[in-house]
């Protein structure tokens, strides 16, 4: 019995260090964003783009949220902000561009999911996804939303408990019906948090997601204008960059099979660029 309970009360343990660790890791890294720019003028500047939004002067508002962005201050307050700004002006990929960004700096900000959602839901080009029920929905929008860093460590924790159990279950000359149940589940965690984290640090690395911005922009068989045109994609749909030459840029188009290249300058990565 005492076994027992000192097997749960490391695993307790070892589970609230790795979430404490996450939210450290966290909490530090929005400090750091934070800090690299003035956080008085920022915070100043803020609060005139709210009040220019709110007396219905959206131009205005987006210039100064802008501006935020562009001294270095950025997190997902500012870039929901900025979204809901530029929805406003008619601004369509510009907004889809900041409610992505938002969503990147803090995965469960709800308003900026939400808003996202409405917007896409009024593009010209209507993007389905691979969620048929609502199980796979939830399950999909849990994987959108979960950082890998959180993953990582969700993955991390449950080995060391998994090893603990395995270690524990040595020591006593096998497993017990809760010890194996107890295996069990952290392997599956284990598993399934590991799993996600490489499929989404591989993702990241093979492609980057880009949000389009022209009006329309047509795409062709090669890099060039003297090639053929395939389709064409308007303002706000999301694309994986595949390739790029000069000022061309493959693309492929999520949940379909279309893919061929566009000028590079019609699309907008939505990881900005770390100096």
């Amino acid at each position: 019995m005492r076994t027992r309970v000192r097997l749960i009360a490391a695993i307790a343990a070892a589970l609230v260090t790795a979430w404490a660790t996450c939210a450290a890791q966290e909490a530090f890294s929005a400090l750091h964003s934070d800090m690299s720019a003035d956080p008085e003028t920022a915070t100043r500047v803020f609060n005139e783009a709210n009040a220019l939004y709110a007396r219905g002067s959206h131009d205005e508002a987006c210039a100064l949220y802008e501006q935020i962005v562009a001294g270095g201050f950025e997190n997902a307050e500012v870039y929901y902000n900025l979204g809901n700004a530029c929805y406003k002006t008619g601004r369509i990929g510009q907004a889809v561009l900041a409610y992505e960004r938002a969503l990147r700096l803090e995965p469960g900000h709800e308003d900026a999911a939400a808003n996202l959602s409405f917007v896409r839901g009024r593009l010209a080009d209507r993007q389905t996804t691979a969620a048929e029920s609502a199980v796979a929905a939830a399950v999909e929008r849990f994987y959108r939303r979960v950082p890998s860093t959180t993953l990582a460590v969700i993955a991390s924790a449950s080995f060391f408990a998994l090893a603990l159990a395995l270690l524990v279950a040595i020591l006593r000359g096998g497993f017990a019906a809760w010890n194996a149940r107890v295996a069990w589940v952290l392997g599956a965690v284990l598993l399934l948090a590991g799993g996600a984290a490489a499929v989404k640090v591989a993702g990241a690395r093979s492609s980057a997601e880009a949000v389009v911005l022209a009006r329309e922009v047509a795409v062709r068989t090669g890099p060039g204008d003297d090639f053929v045109i395939e389709f064409k994609l308007h303002e706000g749909t999301k694309v994986r960059l595949r390739e790029a030459r000069g000022d061309w840029a493959r693309a492929s188009v999520s949940g379909t099979d279309l893919e061929g290249w566009l000028p590079s300058a019609a699309v907008e990565a939505i990881e900005r660029p770390r100096s």
